[in-house]
């Protein structure tokens, strides 16, 4: 699980607030987790555009919002950071090996292949003699020239990046602040007028 905390000047506003005669705090919490909600959004759109084949209900379902209150003025956002089978990259078997849609165009695994394990489930594996042996079928079985038939493999499945793993990128992380601050501005200039009835 990661957590990211929105604070920013929630402090320094609410004392403005307070010289205005009014008190600021539930007014920020406001700001604040309507931000903590425009950040899971904003979360969702950057990294479809940065090319993850994530979707986008799927990254809103992996974030959830901790929302503040007027006395802890700090949303939390909490990114679950759980793993997904490459066969969930729409993998494609090749002689090479198997190729994935991870981020962007198509990534070669080399010698790479797709199995199936005896409880039904497929999967993207690659042989590693440390594993140890499992019990696959393989979908395609270019050396003997044969499809299928159950084999004790030494291979190890093979996953893909979690929402939370390409959520701690430091240039998207830097992104995301920025959005942050700025919209904070702007929500705090909202429910301004609305506590000055403007």
């Amino acid at each position: 699980m990661l957590v990211t905390s929105v604070k920013t000047n929630a402090d320094k506003v609410a004392a403005a607030f307070r010289a205005a005669g009014k008190d600021g705090k539930p007014a920020v919490a406001r700001a604040l987790n309507r931000i903590g909600d425009m950040a899971r959004t904003q979360t969702a759109r950057g990294l479809r555009e940065e090319g993850y084949n994530f979707t986008a209900t799927e990254i809103r379902n992996a974030i959830r919002v901790e929302r503040a209150t007027s006395t802890n003025l700090v949303t939390r956002l909490k990114v679950r950071r759980s793993t997904k089978s490459l066969m969930n990259f729409d993998p494609k078997e090749t002689k090479a090996g198997v190729t994935v849609k991870i981020k962007g165009g198509r990534k070669l695994i080399k010698g790479a292949f797709i199995g199936q394990r005896l409880n039904g489930l497929a999967g993207v594996f690659v042989e590693d003699k440390a594993a140890g042996k499992i019990v696959l079928r393989r979908q395609k079985q270019y050396k003997r020239g044969s499809r299928g038939g159950w084999h004790d493999y030494p291979a190890r499945k093979l996953y893909g990046p979690s929402v939370g793993g390409a959520f701690v990128e430091q240039y998207f992380q830097d992104q995301l602040r920025r959005f942050i601050d700025a919209k904070f501005k702007e929500r705090v200039q909202h429910e301004l007028k609305r506590a000055l009835g403007l």
